[in-house]
């Protein structure tokens, strides 16, 4: 049995979800076992409240307790040795604790879940509430299920979800083949009269069977709605939000408050660079993607008073309707608009885009949704030049599209792929007839196919719509083997399907892509439908098997395979804190954790010249230093954790030795003020005698006075 193989068996099983996600189900659990009376070592419950605290409420502000309230002390002195701790770390240092106490404890949640839930598969939302303090969630979302070693739990439920979509997908392919013919756009008929109003520039995601469509331009001015079509009968609704409030300066939980510690470090401490409130301001040319059942709205340009320095990331809970912000750790982003902003995996490739002041920019950033963490990627190859209203795409959960766009004078009509395993830009060879230079363009990849329409250049808008085959992709990891692009279909130049500034999403279970909105002299506000040809439909079965479990482009991502799981490049960042990482700041820890260009993937072995004895021989020593770096880090992460535990040992016995002083004090000042109340009452009781028989010298004389006169 191989090292890594042991070491997985003696842990248990591996917790699946994503931070704060992973953190919750860890509250939870723990919570439930105090519930039940299964207890752990005093000081692994009194780190275990510090680290909560730390991560729920941030920087310990309350006054020291009664000094002889020996539990309440002990709590107050381990959450303010944590001192400036970030909320994510103190989030991960929570769970180390836990695994390194009860190695098989998400298991034991899973357990729970199970033996409470009867639904075989559930989904935890990225924004929902902190666990109460009873353990039970605010929220009726909850953990995913990890797929079993045997993959017979994932299997289940995978095929559980395939029954559902395609009873839903049926009646909806049904509804849009009767408005929809097979290589044209056209307009469906829509029962209600409600619609939204006309805009651009505005963001749009599916979520199911629903299609979200936030802010946008009109005439100049941003806009903020929140509407919402159903796929089912094609109505929309106008979705009423609210916003969480933002804490104070100093607490707040992990969803709701800024970092405290992300804006020192990005060296801004002005009140600029935080938002006054959760709640969208008015935005154009943001970024809005699915993540679970939350929506992910990143950037954006907005009036002037709302303009924040970094960027900022809202969530909107699709199930109370309620916006809250997250923050990173790490170094935010400039703010910008026109970017684009895509998922691949579980991580946010943010590219381009312009600033406030309008200038182009090409620079590439990455939200790591696991780790709550931005990163500034180091890339090789040739990376696209700045530009703004491009288009992206992922596809096979690795490869990052980027196509044409825009900058000061110039509209792009080139093509660059990013190999997220390798980090390596390229400038793409195509084949077939290439697509006019434009920008404001949208698109989205439908099966082995990335159909893009829309658009405009220098001349006149783009009537045509292209489709960008990506088989090659799939097939060769050959970098000069060429892309060929192809003319899907032409629409007239008046038709809203050629504005810029639209959107188009896939709906990869009804075969099909909806755009709505845009610009062409007209502000639009149709609601548009295309289904590819046979020809097409054939080239989407590749990925249609895998993409119609679930109608979210992203829940694919979201659940791995143990071998995923196991992949380095997988795993979230371990903490590099020495025994004083209570007095640190977070950007040391992170410094000694290393940069994201120090992930790099395994390299592939080739046989050497001299045979396949070589060969193997190197494949053993490799394997060998991968299994002592392997033990070597999770050395180190038990030492931090053994170090943690010394300092709250050090500090119950500290607390208890002064407890003991201050109870020992209290006592001798309690007799000593008994004897003191016993005096006192004693020479009172003796006054008052006194008193009584004792008379004063000039009551003689007075009594004296009568004779005198006679």
């Amino acid at each position: 049995m191989s090292l890594e193989a042991a070491l997985l068996k003696k842990a248990g099983a591996t917790c699946p979800l994503p931070y704060p996600e992973k953190f919750k189900a860890a509250v939870k659990l723990v919570k439930d076992r105090e519930t039940e009376g299964k207890t752990f070592k005093d000081e692994n419950r009194l780190a275990l409240f510090a680290l909560e605290q730390q991560a729920l409420v941030g920087s310990c502000k309350e006054p020291k307790p009664w000094g002889w309230n020996v539990v309440e002390s002990a709590k107050w002195q381990a959450w303010s040795q944590l001192q400036d701790m970030a909320p994510v770390e103190a989030m991960r240092l929570y769970v180390r604790l836990l695994e390194d106490e009860l190695p098989s404890w998400w298991d034991e949640y899973e357990s729970g879940i199970n033996s409470s839930q009867s639904s075989p598969h559930r989904e935890l939302p990225v924004s929902s509430s902190i666990p109460e303090s009873n353990g039970t969630p605010s929220s009726p979302a909850a953990s995913p299920r990890r797929p079993a070693a045997n993959g017979s739990s994932h299997s289940e439920a995978s095929d559980t979800l395939k029954a559902q979509h395609k009873r839903k997908a049926t009646s909806l392919s049904e509804a849009i083949q009767t408005v929809a013919t097979p290589g044209q756009w056209a307009s469906p008929m829509q029962s209600d009269s409600k619609h939204p109003p006309p805009r651009y520039e505005h963001a749009a995601s599916l979520i199911g069977h629903s299609l979200y469509v936030i802010g946008g331009n009109c005439g100049g001015r941003y806009l903020n709605d929140v509407w919402v079509l159903s796929l089912d009968n094609l109505t929309w609704q106008l979705v009423t939000t609210s916003a969480k409030p933002l804490p104070p300066v100093g607490g707040g939980t992990f969803d709701e408050i800024e970092s405290e510690v992300s804006t020192p470090l990005l060296g801004h401490k002005e009140d600029s660079s935080k938002p006054s409130s959760s709640a969208l301001p008015p935005s154009a040319g943001h970024v809005l993607l699915a993540w679970g059942s939350n929506l992910l709205c990143i950037g954006g340009h907005t009036k002037a008073k709302d303009a924040k320095v970094y960027m900022v990331i809202r969530v909107l809970d699709t199930h109370k309707h309620e916006w809250s912000i997250i923050s990173p750790a790490g170094n935010a982003p400039p703010q910008r608009g026109g970017h684009s902003g895509t998922l691949v995996g579980s991580k946010v490739y943010l590219f381009g885009g312009e600033d406030a002041a309008r200038r182009p920019q090409g620079d590439l950033f990455v939200l790591d949704l696991a780790d709550m963490e931005w990163q500034s990627p180091e890339v090789t190859g040739t990376p696209p030049p700045a530009r703004s209203a491009h288009a992206a795409a992922a596809y096979q959960q690795r490869y990052l599209l980027i196509f044409g766009g825009g900058s000061v004078a110039n509209c792009f009509g080139d093509l660059y792929v990013l190999d997220t395993e390798s980090m390596h830009w390229s400038c793409r060879a195509t084949q077939g007839p290439p697509p006019a230079p434009r920008a404001g363009h949208a698109g989205d990849v439908l099966g082995d196919s990335w159909y893009i329409v829309g658009g405009g250049n220098n001349t006149s808008g783009c009537t045509d719509m292209v489709a960008l085959d990506l088989t090659p992709l799939a097939t060769s990891d050959q970098t000069d083997d060429p892309l060929i692009w192809s003319t899907v279909s032409q629409a007239e130049s008046r038709s809203a399907i050629v504005s810029e500034g639209l959107t188009v999403e896939a709906v990869p279970y009804a075969r099909c892509l909806l755009s709505f909105g845009g610009y062409n002299g007209k502000y639009q506000s149709a609601l548009q439908v295309f289904r590819p040809e046979a020809t097409h439909h054939q080239k989407a079965s590749h990925q249609e098997q895998h993409e119609e479990q679930e109608p979210s482009k992203v829940m694919q991502a979201q659940t791995q395979s143990p071998q995923q799981a196991r992949d380095p490049r997988n795993r979230p960042v371990a903490l590099e804190t020495p025994k004083d990482q209570y007095n640190k700041h977070l950007e040391a820890a992170r410094t000694r954790s290393g940069p994201l260009s120090h992930k790099q993937p395994s390299p592939r072995h080739t046989s050497p010249a001299n045979g396949m004895l070589e060969e193997s021989s190197s494949q053993e020593a490799a394997g060998d230093m991968e299994s002592e770096e392997e033990q070597s880090e999770e050395e180190a992460t038990s030492s931090q954790v053994a170090a943690l535990q010394e300092q709250m040992v050090s500090a119950m016995q500290r607390v208890s030795a002064a407890e003991k002083e201050a109870a020992a004090a209290k006592e001798a000042a309690g007799t000593e003020l008994a004897l003191m109340r016993r005096q006192l009452t004693s020479s009172q009781a003796a006054l008052a005698e006194a008193e009584q028989v004792h008379v004063h010298p000039w009551q003689e004389f007075v009594g004296l006075c009568p004779l005198m006169h006679k």
